[in-house]
């Protein structure tokens, strides 16, 4: 006869449940369906989990629609983290995506590349609704910057210790460095661009704020450099020394020197842009006044109008003095006087 006791009978449902699932189990089926075996890595068949899924979404959508929140509790959440990334290691393990558990992950990359590129579009979708809303990051900046520092340190750590470059972590890293020649090639453009830049709106070169007259450096950035100078001239040393003893060339380090300071590409380089080639310096010109008759010299003068007010305070004339005119051999003389 049928049980009219609803608590009897839910017992019984949920017993017969048990029953069912352990023997499905048992038999290396799904426990939800019985039909399929379950997928790697997974308690129930990638049939059953898809529509999990989506009944998962659909009733998350219902509860933000009633404005019903979320509430779980503290412990809940810790145990739910610690079975997620305990998922993500098996599957790193294994080979698999931590996301999706099915594609292949990347070289040095923990997802593949579909997982990656809608999890790069979700942070930027959120980075933009929290600067809408006025928040950096959507969540505590502090909180932000020191969890990025801590994987930019771990990832630097993992790809020094496999000789791959710090920073595109593809390529084994050149002799004695952390990066490889291309991403060398690319970090040394972009610092020449950013020195020019700023160097041409008169801005510190380093940090990038205004400086005094022009120069190179603001006062903090100045006072650092000076700190750091004699450190960078013993290393520098050391490493001539160093490279000397090993007969390459001490300015690029790469190619033989044959008991020479510097390779040929270098030297030429270097002789290429010295004055040898380039010609003397434009430097300042100089007008020297001597009295025509006694062979005194008056005096040395950097401007002409300098000269000529010295002269008419002297009461002389052109035709009692001499002046000589000291140029540099690229600038243009002036004519009118010996």
């Amino acid at each position: 006869m049928p049980v009219t006791d609803p608590a009897l009978r839910r017992r019984r449902d949920r017993e017969r449940a048990r029953s069912r699932i352990a023997k499905r189990i048992a038999l290396g089926l799904c426990p939800r369906c019985g039909n399929r075996p379950p997928a790697p890595g997974r308690s129930v068949c990638e049939t059953c989990a898809g529509k999990r899924r989506a009944a998962d979404r659909i009733r998350a959508a219902k509860r933000r629609q009633a404005g019903i929140k979320r509430i779980r509790h503290p412990e809940a959440r810790k145990a739910e983290y610690r079975r997620a990334r305990a998922r993500a290691d098996q599957r790193v393990a294994r080979g698999l995506c931590a996301g999706c558990g099915r594609n292949r992950h990347e070289p040095d990359r923990r997802l593949c590349g579909d997982c990656a590129q809608r999890r790069r579009a979700a942070e930027r979708a959120r980075y933009r609704k929290a600067k809408l809303a006025g928040r950096k990051y959507g969540k505590s900046v502090s909180a932000r910057r020191s969890q990025g520092r801590r994987r930019s340190r771990q990832r630097r750590r993992i790809r020094r210790d496999a000789s791959l470059c710090i920073r595109c972590g593809r390529q084994p890293s050149v002799d004695g460095g952390a990066s490889c020649e291309e991403c060398l090639v690319t970090r040394r453009a972009a610092e020449k661009a950013a020195y020019s830049s700023r160097r041409t709106a008169g801005l510190c070169v380093r940090c990038g704020i205004a400086t005094f007259r022009g120069e190179a450096l603001c006062g903090p950035c100045a006072v650092v450099d000076a700190r750091r100078q004699p450190g960078r001239n013993a290393a520098a040393r050391r490493r001539y020394d160093e490279r000397k003893a090993r007969q390459i060339c001490t300015h690029c380090g790469k190619a033989p020197s044959f008991g020479a300071s510097r390779c040929q590409p270098c030297a030429s380089k270097a002789y290429a842009q010295s004055e040898h080639v380039r010609g003397l310096p434009v430097y300042g010109a100089e007008f020297t006044v001597v009295h025509a008759a006694t062979r005194e010299k008056l005096g040395v003068f950097e401007h002409w109008e300098d000269m000529v007010l010295c002269l008419s305070f002297a009461r002389l004339s052109f035709d009692e003095v001499e002046v000589l005119h000291e140029h540099a051999p690229m600038q243009p003389v002036l004519t009118g006087f010996s």
